[in-house]
């Protein structure tokens, strides 16, 4: 089982460079600078991370009935 996860953590790292490379590309031809580009990555990185926490903590928490 241990390796199983260990290539699906391989291969979700290879879909996140690719679309941070396809994000950045993407944004430097719209005009904007490096600087820019990082700070937007980031906060897209950000984002996604606080929804899917958000998403597990819905799963995570069991309604509570009187």
């Amino acid at each position: 089982m241990g390796k199983m996860n260990a290539i699906a953590l391989d291969h979700q790292s290879i879909i996140e460079n690719e679309w941070e490379q396809e994000q950045r590309a993407l944004l430097l031809s719209q005009g904007h600078t490096s600087e820019e580009v990082e700070e937007i990555i980031l906060e897209m990185i950000n984002e996604y991370q606080q929804e899917v926490a958000l998403d597990n903590a819905d799963i995570m928490v069991e309604p509570y009935d009187n």
